[in-house]
């Protein structure tokens, strides 16, 4: 199998998110912008190594259980659950809120662990979603950090999307400053529209930003008022997380970015 047909089998791949769980051929040949012969030969090898399954009543493309036991060997490889669950459970008994880890990856920010609230309504959210760093206070706090030639191209990625939260890039900027003066950040109804969420950015044994930590909920509960005592539970753990982080590794894409730093 040459490179280009991997890179087009991981493209195909990659097609699967949580806003397009499944595919037909046709529409996943015009998505990919490829000769629908080519994608049905490359859906036919990753079903049969059980990377996707071909549902027989809807007739479209799902990923497979492949991929399941490929994530169980990650998270096992990394080790870092058994060590970091306890700590965010602690965070959320102590605010009564769920708590996220999200990790950077590339250019996004993903959410890699989530301890759900015990209350009633609470942000629920999948582990493995990705969203763009400029939205959202768990992928700013991240964005904060990054050299500014990545922040720069980010922010006119955004500006591409017409995201709604930027307002201009000047302004933009401005954010950044403040969340790395400050070391935290709170926003409300972006990722989300009913969820806000108080976060602060995490880093690798090198201080090179790694991801972050964040109390998310209801909007009505988790308010710009509410935000000291959080930030409180939040900077009390920060040291034990950081003694986890690191001690571990993770597999994410940000090599290319440090390399800016060096």
């Amino acid at each position: 199998m040459t490179s280009k047909t991997v890179s087009k089998a991981l493209s195909v791949l990659n097609s699967f998110t949580s806003e397009n769980p499944s595919w037909g051929l046709r529409e996943l040949a015009r998505h990919l912008d490829m000769n629908h012969t080519v994608v049905y030969r490359l859906l036919s090898t990753l079903e049969e190594e059980g990377y996707v399954f071909h549902n027989p009543d809807t007739q479209k493309y799902e990923l497979g259980i492949k991929l399941i036991e490929l994530s169980n060997v990650v998270e096992e490889h990394l080790k870092f659950a058994e060590l970091i669950e306890p700590i965010m459970k602690k965070i959320a008994l102590q605010t009564g809120e769920s708590v996220v880890f999200t990790i950077l990856d590339n250019e996004e920010g993903v959410f890699l662990k989530i301890v759900e609230s015990e209350q009633q309504v609470r942000f629920a959210e999948s582990v493995g979603k990705r969203s763009p760093l400029y939205i959202g206070a768990s992928h700013k706090v991240i964005l904060a950090y990054l050299p500014e030639e990545i922040q720069n191209r980010i922010i006119d990625d955004g500006l591409s999307n017409n995201a709604q939260h930027i307002e201009s890039k000047e302004a933009f900027f401005e954010v950044l400053e403040k969340i790395k003066h400050q070391g935290w950040y709170y926003t409300a109804g972006e990722t989300f529209n009913d969820v806000a969420a108080i976060s602060i950015p995490l880093f690798d044994h090198k201080k090179n930003i790694l991801g972050s930590i964040s109390v998310a909920g209801p909007k009505y509960r988790v308010t710009i008022e509410e935000t000291d005592r959080m930030l409180i539970s939040l900077q009390e753990n920060y040291q034990s997380l950081s003694s986890v982080l690191r001690k571990s590794f993770f597999p994410s894409r940000r090599k290319f970015l440090m390399n800016t730093l060096s």
